[in-house]
C-alpha cells in the first residue's frame, strides 16, 4: 500500500468516524428537545434558574469534554478542550474540542449552559454530511461485495498475505491505546504471549502510537482498535474478551507457534496448543 493510499483510508476512516459523532449530536439534540433556533437563550428567561450556579468557562468545558468522553464517542477516541468563550447575549458557552483517534484528529464546536445543565452540539454542514454520508455508503457497498473472509481459531482472519518478517523473524503487531477498554485488556495478554517467543518474532507493540506500522494498520483495520496482526497470516479486529484470558493466551500461542515452525518446543509442543494449532487453516 503506498503513502498515498494510506493517508486516504485514513480520512475516510476519519470521516466514518465523523458521521458518526454528529448523528450522535443529532440524537443528543432530539432528546433535549432543541428547537431551531434553541441555541440562543435570552438573559432574562435563564437568569433565576443559572445565576445560582454559574460555572467558569473551564468548569463549564471540562463538563462538556467529560461527557462526550463517557457518552458520545467509541472506546480509543481521545477528547481534549481546545477552547471556551462566552456568547453574547446569552447564558451559553461555545466551546471547542478536538476528537483524535490514532494520529487523526478534528475540531468541533459545542454549546453548553453555563450552569452545565445543558449542551448543545453545533451546527452542522449539511452538505459536508451528506458527503460524508455517501463516502460511508460506498464502503460498505464495497464491504459488501467482498467475499466472505475465512476465520480460523480465536475468530482470527485468515488473510493469504505472504508471511511479513524482520530479520527473518515473523512479525506480531499489536495496535491500541490506553483510552480503549478491550485494548487494556488485550495489551498484557499478548505481552505476556510474545515474551515466551524471544529470540523467534519480532513483536511490534504499538500501545497509543502507530509509528512507521501505520501502513499495516491501515490494510488490515478499517480504523477500529485493538488489532492484532499475527506474521499478516492472520488477523483480528477486537479482543478476544469472549473465550476469557486463558483461552486467549492460548490462541495466541498457537497462532505464534504456526508462524515459528512450533519453535520453542518447550511452548509450542504443550498438548493443548499442539491440539489448537491442529485447528488453524
Amino acid at each position: 500500500m503506498s503513502d498515498k493510499d494510506a493517508r486516504k483510508s485514513g480520512e475516510e476512516g476519519m470521516k466514518s468516524f465523523s458521521i458518526g459523532f454528529l448523528a450522535i449530536g443529532l440524537i443528543i439534540g432530539v432528546i433535549m428537545g432543541i428547537a431551531v433556533g434553541g441555541f440562543v437563550i435570552p438573559q432574562n428567561q435563564t437568569h433565576g434558574s443559572m445565576s445560582a450556579n454559574v460555572l467558569t468557562p473551564e468548569e463549564a468545558g471540562e463538563k462538556a469534554v467529560e461527557f462526550i468522553s463517557t457518552y458520545a464517542v467509541p472506546p480509543g477516541v481521545n477528547v481534549t478542550l481546545v477552547n471556551v468563550t462566552e456568547v453574547g447575549n446569552a447564558n451559553l458557552y461555545k466551546a471547542a474540542i478536538n476528537l483524535s483517534m490514532l494520529g487523526t484528529s478534528e475540531t468541533r464546536e459545542l454549546y453548553i449552559t453555563k450552569d452545565g445543565e445543558l449542551l448543545f452540539p453545533g451546527a452542522i454542514n449539511i452538505e459536508e454530511f451528506e458527503e460524508m454520508a455517501e463516502v460511508q455508503k460506498e464502503q460498505e457497498e464495497k464491504q459488501a461485495q467482498k467475499p466472505k473472509q475465512e476465520t480460523t481459531i480465536g475468530n482470527f482472519v485468515v488473510s493469504g498475505d505472504a508471511l511479513c518478517t524482520e530479520n527473518g523473524k515473523p512479525i506480531i503487531y499489536f495496535f491500541g491505546n490506553d483510552r480503549c477498554g478491550a485494548c487494556k485488556w488485550e495489551h498484557p495478554i499478548i505481552e505476556n504471549v510474545t515474551s515466551k517467543f524471544d529470540g523467534y518474532i519480532s513483536f511490534h507493540d504499538n500501545m497509543n502510537d502507530l509509528g512507521s506500522d501505520r501502513v499495516v494498520f491501515n490494510k488490515y483495520s478499517p480504523g477500529s482498535i485493538p488489532t492484532l496482526v499475527m506474521g499478516c497470516n492472520y488477523y483480528r479486529v477486537g479482543a478476544g474478551v469472549a473465550i476469557g484470558e486463558d483461552q486467549e493466551a492460548k490462541v495466541l500461542t498457537a497462532l505464534i507457534c504456526k508462524l515459528t515452525g512450533n519453535k520453542p518446543e518447550e511452548v509450542c509442543n504443550d498438548p493443548e496448543i499442539e491440539a489448537l494449532i491442529n485447528q488453524i487453516e
